[in-house]
């Protein structure tokens, strides 16, 4: 490892020490869903499952989020659907669109918003999004994020020589390991998994992003193709080349451009001139965009704008045991709660 890496692994872990010790232990279940390195991996979309669920379970969810470049006008923020995306974040208004007696509190205190939203929410659980390393809050359950590079050149790649966050002993804290296929057959990521994650002697999950169907921005009529075959693929996420993949496996044909934006880049009136000015280019009316980009973004006049709508497949019964493990981890038991935060 690095010099520095080995310094900075060994400061996370004397954090780790001294945070969990002084944990706030909520009274109502924490689920966390995070990862170890820097950069995505699929929290958003396992978030969005989790809350579905517990929806439809009957349960009162609140999402705190650290809201990434949001800039609401104080803290902690609950998130309205029909908030400015620059005030809340993009990924948390996305997820505060979903029906249902669902609330979603920015805050970069996880712990801070918890208590605001249990004076005022009335909760029945929280789900963390991007948790692992947020160890101020107790929780109940944490899953944890890994992909093929992190299984394999970025494994135990401490920043600054590496992306992840924190040396490989912190994965000693999942208590789940949910594993994102991309484009690896399940055969070759279980045997990755299987060398790199065994000795943990926690459940593996293997699962991927797939879309589903495309919904027209605005008035939501969804198809399953686009007729005239041609299209302007545009993204601000992290990992483009996931939203290009995924576009042309779903429709069999790949778009004429992909117009490649900064994740969170804030689609504004320059962006969208400048997908105004390629597509006309390009000679195409439909543009395909991310939910999470979605939000940042208004019908417009001669361009029909189309959400790849997207959800989770998952290898063999790994739906049944991750919904399995949450619903445990939900079941009432009784904790030890200390004071308000």
């Amino acid at each position: 490892m690095h010099a520095a890496s080995r310094i900075y692994a060994r400061a996370m872990s004397l954090r780790q020490h001294y945070l969990l010790r002084r944990a706030w232990t909520a009274p109502v279940p924490v689920v966390s869903v995070g990862n170890i390195s820097m950069g995505g991996t699929g929290k958003t979309p396992v978030c969005a499952f989790l809350l579905k669920h517990l929806l439809a379970w009957g349960q009162r969810p609140v999402l705190l989020s650290r809201g990434y470049k949001a800039r609401p006008p104080h803290y902690p923020h609950p998130v309205h659907p029909l908030d400015d995306p620059g005030c809340c974040g993009d990924e948390p208004l996305m997820l505060a669109q979903i029906p249902g007696r669902l609330r979603v509190v920015v805050d970069p205190s996880r712990k801070r918003a918890a208590g605001w939203a249990l004076r005022h929410l009335r909760p029945s659980v929280f789900v963390l999004d991007d948790g692992f390393q947020h160890l101020r809050l107790h929780r109940d359950l944490d899953l944890v994020l890994l992909t093929a590079r992190d299984l394999q050149e970025d494994w135990d790649r401490v920043f600054p020589g590496g992306r992840w966050r924190e040396g490989v002993q912190a994965l000693k804290r999942a208590d789940l390991f949910l594993v994102n296929t991309r484009d690896k057959s399940v055969d070759e990521m279980k045997s990755l998994a299987d060398g790199r994650l065994r000795d943990f002697r926690k459940p593996v999950i293997f699962f991927r992003i797939k879309v589903n169907s495309l919904q027209r921005l605005g008035d939501k009529i969804s198809t399953y193709n686009i007729q005239s075959r041609q299209y302007l693929l545009i993204s601000a996420v992290a990992g483009p080349e996931k939203i290009f993949s995924s576009a042309w496996d779903f429709l069999g044909y790949p778009p004429v451009k992909h117009l490649i934006f900064p994740d969170h880049h804030p689609l504004e009136r320059r962006a969208v001139q400048e997908i105004f000015q390629s597509a006309r280019k390009m000679g195409v009316q439909d543009v395909l965009c991310t939910a999470k980009d979605a939000v940042k973004l208004r019908p417009q006049a001669g361009l029909n704008f189309w959400i790849l709508q997207t959800g989770l497949l998952f290898s063999e019964n790994g739906e049944e045991t991750l919904l399995e493990v949450v619903r445990h981890a939900c079941s009432g038991i009784e904790k030890q709660v200390r004071p308000d935060p």
